[in-house]
């Protein structure tokens, strides 16, 4: 019995999680976002070195929304993780880790899962939120890609990059 409790309260707070996703998305929309403004920021990597958006000039740009208490997200992460290690150098790809978890203790250890960089915790309350808004969706994991000029060239395409690697940048 206090199993199924467990689990119906561990649901309950994804159910939770998605209704808020859906309301901010709707209630803030997409325009007039300048891509090159929003992602300005200084990220860090896995060693802990920062990168800023001039480190990544040229390259194309991938927004990965995810988070440690996701199902989806937890299976979802590995699979991107092969891909990334895969292709990333030769087509010059960098993924830029934003976290939807509920602490920064959370949100650090399972970083440790990934490759790339990372959005710092204290913002992802702010600048975090309108990567999100780039998705246009309303769940995660979402993943938005963006072209060496910053324009958004698909707003989620996770499903097209773990079946169809070979077709990126996986645009429209």
């Amino acid at each position: 019995k206090q199993w199924y409790q467990r689990r119906v309260r561990g649901l309950l707070t994804v159910v939770k999680m998605k209704v808020i996703f859906v309301l901010f998305v709707a209630l803030l929309g997409t325009q007039g976002i300048n891509v090159k403004k929003l992602l300005d920021t200084t990220y860090t990597d896995g060693a802990g070195k920062n990168v800023t958006l001039s480190d990544l000039k040229g390259k194309y740009l991938a927004i990965y929304s995810s988070a440690s208490w996701c199902p989806d997200c937890r299976a979802y992460t590995p699979q991107l993780v092969k891909i990334y290690s895969n292709i990333a150098a030769a087509k010059n790809w960098q993924i830029i880790w934003v976290s939807m978890d509920k602490t920064e203790a959370a949100s650090d250890s399972y970083f440790k899962e990934m490759p790339w960089v990372r959005l710092p915790w204290i913002e992802t309350a702010s600048r975090g939120r309108k990567m999100f808004k780039l998705t246009k969706q309303q769940y995660i994991p979402a993943v938005t890609m963006i072209d060496p000029d910053f324009k958004v060239i698909s707003r989620e395409c996770s499903d097209r990059i773990t079946s169809s690697p070979g077709n990126f940048p996986w645009s429209g």
